[in-house]
């Protein structure tokens, strides 16, 4: 027959190595640093700071067995758990296992929760803290019996309620209750009584518990034409890429930058206007940006950056798998149901750490991992809310529906999601999650090429200034889109030459003779000679001045200067000339000098003054670390693997314990309940001997208490010494 279960740490210490990985895994604080022994393990899985971090992991039902457990008096029998949360022992005896495994509660048939759950747990399942003037259960099931017969429909409406009753002072209900014993008043609150709560539940703690996660409901999906919804969640995907794209007009017209961070509401509104996409779908994908290090500002403006310029040579499949998997792990949120910033009380500001959110990371993971069942339905905001709610417990059930919403509209804006439910890019991007980020991009990117069909690098040009692309334009037709208006989207794209759109494109910079030169190759039929006279009659009106980039010029005899653009040395320069004896390139200067030399012949430096200058190069790179990565593993990550914490463990546990530190000393007398003589130092030098229990060394502060008195007290751990 096995020895009884004494404390945690002989729980733990029967645990195999799988599942102290397991435990290492889920509740990684514990590994960080590597403990000394099972005691200290156990002493600081007993932490309070560590145990709410746990109970923030729980589901619905795993919660409401710890909260009976904190309310049933210690030891405690499967039986009576299973009782107070309306289920059988033989139901939650998986629950319990997992509670074991995560160090919460320790014993088989005599079950304990960890001390501290009961100091975390003040007010659990809603049920008041323990009062010394709280009346027995007897007495509390007197006082139900003999209340007036009248209230007995009001007892029905608290018994499931929290303790705290909103009673107006002096109100007939207060003075009814108060005299039935069955509200009492603390300080300016008006309670139930923990005793009277559990009596008006019939003894339980919680209602009957849900032991499975509920999944999504709706109604069933039905496509009047097959392959339309994976058609539109292509559309949404390649859009997505398109958008991110038109940040390119921001090096001519930044949006500003809030004081606070992000950028300005009015801003967001005219970008999404311009880029002719709808607001939550525009700032879901420069959101998205954003974190996928695309976009920055230098305290004044909003630019991109060198990834952005990277990610712009890349394939449209190779892009969205980027945006979609940096949405699918990133802990911001795009848009929300009720966007007041309760600090400021205006709009949470996109793109700034406004919009981040603790754990959000997680639940939309879960929301996508629901939805991976439910592929058949448009799965209802209630319903997933409510699937969420069971695996999110402790969180806001208003915060919960606000992710839910948000998940919904953003996934919709990347074509992962559509009226519910998610799209075989949906479905992909979910299995997608488990792969390592390489893996995961290619994974992605490849099965939206196969849904995508071919691209198409033809058109058709009509004598009425239209152009329309039978299928998807190629990324070289992309580039009609800044010359004209959008008429018609789906399975051709048509579009419009106007006055006002070559206006606007001459406006940004383009070149009216590539465009030409683009339409002769692409289009079946011949330019309209009326295209190109709306052409060229722009290209006068706006009087176009062709702007280039010259780092370096070069001046000499026309002779000269033409031998030396006949060296293979100058063929590395790229030279223009713009007279017989003046010639341009955008290599540096001190490049330009270098090559100069090596074709044999003599270079001079000159300043902007035309006069000589020090051979000097100038350097334009910036130093520094890399930037991290803006979205990080959320909560302490392990520092090596849990196996490999698993093995210290054991060996440290194996070891004699000489040569233990004060604090590990201590982490296992808190894990066995053991009584220690203290040294406290005082103010003035000496030491004050007491022994002592220690209970739990936190933030380096030690609370004990006193073996004699019961008195609790806490010391500072660097004044503690023991003999």
């Amino acid at each position: 027959m096995s020895e009884p279960t004494r404390s945690l740490a002989d729980e733990l210490r029967r645990f195999d190595d799988e599942r102290l990985t397991e435990l290492l895994l889920a509740r990684p604080d514990l590994s960080a640093p590597v403990p000394r022994g099972i005691g200290p393990l156990a002493a600081r899985a007993a932490g309070a700071a560590s145990v709410q971090r746990a109970l923030g992991a729980l589901t619905r039902p795993e919660l409401s067995v710890l909260e009976a457990l904190a309310v049933l008096e210690d030891p405690t029998c499967p039986a009576d758990v299973a009782a107070a949360v309306g289920a059988t022992p033989a139901e939650i005896a998986g629950v319990l296992d997992r509670l074991r495994t995560l160090a919460l509660v320790w014993g088989q048939s005599e079950l304990r929760a960890v001390r501290t759950v009961r100091e975390v747990l003040r007010t659990p399942a809603g049920l008041a803290p323990e009062a010394d003037d709280d009346p027995s259960p007897a007495e509390a099931a007197r006082r139900l019996r003999e209340a007036p017969p009248e209230l007995e429909p009001l007892f029905e409406r608290l018994a499931w309620g929290p303790a705290k009753v909103d009673a107006a002072e002096g109100s007939a209900a207060a003075r009814v209750l108060g005299e039935a014993g069955v509200l009492v008043r603390r300080g300016d609150l008006h309670l139930i009584p923990r005793p009277v709560h559990l009596a008006l539940r019939g003894g339980r703690v919680c209602p009957a518990i849900t032991i499975t996660r509920p999944l999504p409901e709706g109604e069933a999906i039905r496509e009047r034409i097959p392959g339309t919804r994976d058609a539109q969640s292509v559309e949404a995907a390649f859009e997505a890429v398109r958008l991110v794209g038109t940040v390119r007009a921001w090096d001519d017209d930044p949006p500003a930058v809030l004081r606070r961070g992000g950028i300005p509401q009015r801003d967001l509104r005219r970008l999404a206007q311009q880029a002719d996409a709808p607001l939550d779908t525009y700032t879901t994908v420069i959101q998205t940006a954003w974190c996928a290090g695309l976009l920055g500002h230098d305290g004044e403006s909003w630019q991109p950056t060198a990834d952005w310029d990277a990610f712009r040579t890349r394939g449209l499949e190779q892009r969205w798998a980027e945006l979609a998997l940096t949405w699918a792990r990133c802990r911001h949120l795009a848009v929300a149901s009720a966007p007041a910033d309760p600090q400021h009380g205006q709009a949470r500001a996109a793109l700034s750490s406004a919009s981040a959110r603790d754990g959000l990371r997680t639940r939309r993971l879960s929301i996508l991992r629901a939805l991976r069942p439910a592929t058949g339905i448009h799965a209802t905001e209630a319903s997933l809310a409510a699937s969420l709610g069971w695996a999110f417990p402790l969180v806001a059930p208003t915060l919960l529906a606000e992710e839910v919403h948000a998940a919904l509209v953003e996934g919709t804006a990347l074509g992962v999601v559509l009226d519910g439910a998610l799209t075989t890019l949906g479905t992909a991007l979910v299995d997608a999650l488990e792969e390592d980020v390489e893996s995961a991009d290619g994974h992605l990117a490849d099965v939206l090429r196969a849904l995508a069909p071919p691209p198409v690098d033809e058109l058709l040009l009509d004598a009425d200034l239209t152009a329309t692309i039978p299928g998807r334009p190629s990324e070289r037709l992309l580039a009609l889109l800044p010359w004209t208006d959008v008429v018609s989207r789906g399975g051709a794209m048509t579009l419009r030459f106007t006055a006002a759109t070559i206006r606007r494109a001459m406006g940004a910079g383009l070149d009216g003779d590539d465009l030409l030169a683009l339409l002769r190759d692409a289009s079946r039929t011949p330019v309209p000679q009326t295209l190109e006279y709306l052409l060229r009659d722009e290209a006068r009106r706006h009087g176009q001045i062709r702007i280039g980039r010259a780092a370096a010029y070069l001046t000499a005899d026309e002779d000269v200067l033409t031998l030396f653009q006949g060296t293979p040395h100058a063929e590395a320069l790229h030279l223009q000339r713009l007279a017989p004896t003046v010639a341009i390139t955008a290599s540096d200067p001190g490049f330009v000098l270098q090559m100069v030399r090596r074709s044999g012949l003599s270079a001079i430096a000159v300043g902007p003054d035309g006069l000589t200058a020090r051979d000097e190069r100038d350097h334009s790179l910036h130093g520094g670390p890399v930037e991290p990565e803006l979205e990080t593993v959320e909560g302490p990550e392990l520092r090596l693997p849990a196996a490999e914490a698993v093995s210290r463990i054991r060996q440290a546990d194996a070891g004699d314990g000489e040569d233990l530190s004060v604090t590990d000393r201590l982490l296992e007398a808190i894990a066995h309940g053991q009584e220690l003589r203290l040294g406290i130092v005082d103010g003035r030098g000496g030491i004050i001997a007491r022994d002592a229990v220690p209970l739990s060394l936190e933030g380096g502060r030690l609370r004990a208490r006193d073996a004699r008195g019961a008195e609790e007290f806490t010391v500072l751990v660097h004044r503690v010494t023991l003999g």
